[in-house]
C-alpha cells in the first residue's frame, strides 16, 4: 500500500510543479504583452486563476502525504499512549468525514458546473470545480497513509 501511496503522490507533486510552470508562464505572458507589447492577452489572468486553484487544491493533498500541514502536538506529549491513539484514531476520524463530504459536494458542483463555460477561455467550469473532489479522494488516502504510520509509531521507538 506504501508503494502506491508513494507512487501517487509523486505524480502530484510532479502535476504541482508543471501546473505551477504553466501558471508562472501565463503570469509572464500578460506582464510582456500588457506592458512590453501594451495588448494585453485576455486569457492569461482566467488561466493562471484556474492553475492556482488547481495548485492550491493538490498541494494540499501532497503536503497531506509530508506531513507538511499545521498541527498541535503540546497536549498528546503528556497523554499515554493507548490515549494517544484514541486521540489521532478520532483526529483522523474527523478529517476522514471532512474530506468524504467535500469529495462528494465537490463532484455534485463539479457535474452542476459542466454546463457553465468560463468566459474567456470557454472551459466548462466543472473542469476547474472537479478539483475539489480529486483532492478529497487524495487527502483522504494520504491521511490514511500518514494516520496508520503514526499510529505504529505511538508507544513504539518515540
Amino acid at each position: 500500500m506504501g508503494v502506491l501511496v508513494s507512487a501517487l503522490n509523486r505524480i502530484m507533486r510532479f502535476l504541482v510543479n508543471i501546473l505551477l510552470f504553466a501558471m508562472v508562464m501565463a503570469v509572464f505572458l500578460q506582464v510582456l504583452f500588457r506592458f512590453l507589447i501594451d495588448q494585453p492577452l485576455a486569457w492569461t489572468e482566467e488561466l493562471a486563476r484556474y492553475l492556482l486553484i488547481w495548485i492550491t487544491f493538490l498541494g494540499s493533498a501532497y503536503a497531506m502525504s509530508v506531513r507538511a500541514h499545521i498541527g498541535t502536538d503540546y497536549i498528546l506529549n503528556y497523554l499515554s499512549p493507548g490515549l494517544k491513539k484514541i486521540v489521532l484514531v478520532l483526529g483522523t476520524a474527523a478529517s476522514c468525514l471532512f474530506f468524504g463530504i467535500m469529495a462528494i459536494e465537490g463532484y455534485t458542483l463539479a457535474m452542476r458546473g459542466m454546463v457553465q463555460t468560463s468566459p474567456t477561455l470557454q472551459l466548462p467550469m466543472g473542469l476547474v470545480y472537479s478539483v475539489i473532489p480529486i483532492s478529497g479522494a487524495l487527502l483522504i488516502v494520504n491521511l490514511l497513509h500518514v494516520a496508520w504510520q503514526d499510529y505504529n509509531r505511538i508507544g513504539g521507538d518515540q
